[in-house]
């Protein structure tokens, strides 16, 4: 007779599965939908730019950081004809430009000055802001350990490998011309210089591309591709051809300024930028504790499809493609308060743009909330590729500072757009931002002249937990490192200036700049209680190097000997991997002594420590407890060597003896056999005694290992203390001049 089937017992094994299978799809679509946190940007743009912070100051003044074309890039007079159907000339001497292009810091990276010349300067600049957001966010670069980082770069002009043909012909071309000719070297370079495995391309949707780059790298992240994104864009005007293009076609404004939303608008200006983002997934920025900026919510790309011209935008796409950006991000209309626009400057071209996007965000709106909306474009010019990444810079930044930065040129409101109906304001001073709906939201959009279209929703950072610091060093220790002797005094300097500024917590500022930096072969550290101290120290601290080979260490235990009541009381309640190492003394010393090892070191019964049982065990635990630290910090010996009772704890260190037999050498109840210490030659010895079991000592021989070449987990070194890593000066680049031999040097 078969076996009865238990019903019952099936459906509750097929309802375990089902929920099992829910689970899945509910964490593959949190996976899908996890909002991407902005941890780090750096930028070089118009007007001297070369730090967000000095962008927002240019906006918050109201700077038009347009300027005639600098000297040396070519001859502006000889190609200037103000009628836009004059052949091979262009209608403007104007536009946005960036200061020194032809210079690089060749030797930081590691490149040879013949390779430096051939490398198209958008690629060199990409290099620099994209290391320079890195140390903002926190991540030291270290090229062996092969990070999981995506680079996307938004790019699409390539007019140095055009000077290179013209000046050179066929001729020009060598094994190094790929430098100077190819965008995709920009992406392939930073990865291969930097040790990066992620996904690593350039984007070109003509001025869509970096918005669109910063689309592909939420993508990657969501799917696991990488760990960690650079979403960026760079826009170099070195050669006329595409501005003869664009004057001959009508885009370029006489004035060579953006006048967006005007009745005056009549084409914009041309504009250099290099901006450059640092995305990580939500949950692990906080897990990272990392510094969020602002959050992506979501975005999304399309394309104009049919419209009247190859060229010309169309508004029902762009409706569409905001409509999908807010569905991938979960935002209702109504919540977007702010939207950069794209905002070229041409009367038909913005009338499209602002009438599309208040088709979709005037939805669900009440009691007159309005959109607002600008361009930073009117202070810039128009960055092209990199539009996007610099309008997102700007929303950032006019998060963090609750204000909306004035929109430029807007004297006349565009008759094109039907301003009465639409409840659309431009903000043309600084103007507080109030969130629609408890947050601040914005979108951001970007349209490419081949009909790429991309709009991203941003949403401010969330609050930073309260750090509560329970427990603090007396004393702290900051190192600094570059690749030379003059990097390195700069670099001093620019600390020192921060120090005094005093923004930050010293115990963060020294741990982002050990453990959020690269370390190089120039080093110096200094030790003090605050920031005044540190600053004081630093200015006249001698740098030590360069360090050619980092030293192995060799632990010295010393002997016995005398010191004062309470020595490592401080890093016994401080540090769990010394207070776990003190604790073992003890337990594995009951029934050995008569009183606890602890209360012994630090209570009211010290006396006992001048008895030799006492004194030996007193200082055998405090010398493996510090052995053991040092260790924690990534400071590992090459080998062990002792005196008297340290050659005990050397033996135990060593692995030659147990804990529990190398404490009854220690206190006497096991004859000690003496050993050859053998020689330190090669080592750099590190004292271990109690002597040395107090903060000023420790971090003093910390610092001094650490100029040495020595290396230090910093990460592990500041693991007892609520840190958070904090915004610091970036790397002092020392620049000198690449460019084609022969060219003239541009401005």
């Amino acid at each position: 007779m078969s076996e009865e089937i238990n019903y019952r017992q099936l459906l509750q094994q097929q309802l375990v599965k089902i929920r099992k299978l829910e689970a899945r799809l509910e964490q593959a679509e949190a996976a899908r939908r996890e909002p991407i946190a902005i941890v780090g940007m750096a930028c070089r743009l118009p007007g001297g730019v070369e730090a967000p912070e000095e962008l927002w100051e240019l906006m918050v003044k109201g700077v038009d950081a347009t300027s005639e074309l600098p000297s040396g890039r070519w001859d502006a007079e000889a190609l200037y004809d103000p009628d836009p159907q004059a052949k091979g000339k262009i209608r403007t001497k104007r536009g946005g430009f960036l200061r020194d292009v032809d210079r690089f810091d060749a030797r930081f990276f590691g490149i040879s000055q013949r390779e430096a010349e051939r490398m198209d300067p958008q690629q060199r600049l990409v290099l620099e802001v994209a290391w320079e957001a890195l140390e903002r966010a926190g991540h030291a670069v270290e090229r062996t350990r092969r990070d999981r980082v995506g680079v996307f770069v938004g790019v699409m002009n390539n007019d140095y490998g055009q000077l290179a043909l013209d000046q050179g012909g066929l001729a020009a071309i060598d094994p190094y011309f790929i430098g100077a000719k190819a965008n995709c070297a920009i992406s392939g370079r930073l990865s291969y210089l930097f040790g990066f495995q992620g996904p690593s391309l350039v984007v070109d949707t003509a001025c869509a591309s970096s918005l669109v780059g910063v689309h592909l790298a939420c993508q990657s992240l969501r799917n696991g591709e990488c760990t960690m994104a650079l979403a960026a864009g760079v826009n170099l005007i070195l050669s006329p051809e595409a501005s003869v293009y664009l004057s001959s076609s009508g885009a370029l404004a006489p004035d060579g300024r953006c006048k967006t939303f005007d009745a005056s608008a009549d084409g914009y200006s041309r504009a250099e930028a290099c901006g450059v983002l640092v995305l990580e997934r939500l949950s692990d920025a906080k897990a990272r504790g990392a510094n969020i900026l602002a959050v992506i919510r979501g975005s999304a790309v399309g394309h104009d499809g049919p419209s009247s011209s190859f060229t010309v935008p169309n508004g029902v796409a762009q409706q569409s493609v905001i409509r999908q950006a807010l569905g991938s991000a979960g935002v209702q209309p109504a919540e977007v308060s702010y939207l950069e626009a794209h905002g070229t400057g041409t009367a038909m071209g913005d009338s499209i743009e602002a009438e599309a996007a208040w088709s979709v965000l005037k939805e669900g709106r009440q009691g007159g909330e309005p959109l607002w909306m600008g361009s930073v474009k009117t202070n810039l010019g128009y960055p092209e590729a990199a539009s996007g990444v610099v309008g997102m810079m700007k929303v950032v930044l006019a998060m963090r500072h609750r204000q909306l930065p004035a929109h430029l040129h807007l004297k006349n409101p565009n008759p094109h757009i039907d301003w009465k109906s639409m409840g659309v304001k431009v903000p043309v001073e600084l103007t507080e931002w109030e969130p629609a709906r408890g947050q601040r939201i914005a979108g951001v959009t970007s349209y490419g002249r081949t009909g790429t279209l991309a709009h991203v929703v941003l949403e401010e950072a969330p609050a930073r937990p309260e750090v509560k610091r329970e427990v603090e060093r007396p004393e702290h220790v900051l190192v600094l490192s570059a690749r030379s002797e003059e990097s390195l005094r700069a670099q001093a300097g620019r600390y020192a200036r921060a120090l005094a500024e005093g923004r930050e917590p010293l115990g963060d500022v020294c741990f982002t700049a050990a453990a959020g930096r690269a370390h190089f072969e120039h080093r110096l550290a200094v030790v003090g209680r605050d920031a005044a101290q540190v600053r004081e120290r630093l200015l006249v601290a001698e740098a030590r190097g360069p360090v050619t080979v980092a030293p192995k260490v060799a632990f010295v235990f010393g002997a016995e000997g005398t010191w004062p009541g309470g020595m490592g009381r401080e890093l016994y309640e401080t540090q769990p991997v010394f207070r776990e190492a003190l604790e073992q003394c003890a337990a594995a010393l009951k029934g050995v002594l008569e009183k606890p090892l602890v209360r012994v070191l630090f209570g009211p019964e010290s006396a006992l420590l001048k008895e030799a049982s006492y004194g030996g065990a007193a200082v055998f635990a405090l010398e493996w407890a510090l052995a053991r630290l040092w260790r924690a910090w990534g400071v590992v010996p090459r080998r062990s060597v002792g005196q008297g009772v340290g050659e005990d704890v050397a033996a135990v260190d060593a692995g030659v003896l147990g804990l529990e037999e190398g404490l009854r050498r220690a206190v006497g109840q096991v004859p000690r056999e003496r050993t050859d210490a053998g020689s330190l030659e090669g080592t750099e010895a590190l004292l271990l005694h109690p002597a040395e079991a107090e903060w000023p000592r420790l971090l003093k021989t910390l610092g001094e290992l650490y100029v040495k070449g020595v290396e230090v987990d910093w990460a592990a070194f500041d693991a007892p203390y609520a840190r958070r890593r904090v915004a610091l000066p970036t790397y002092p680049f020392q620049r000198q001049r690449y460019w084609l031999g022969g060219a003239q040097e541009p401005s």
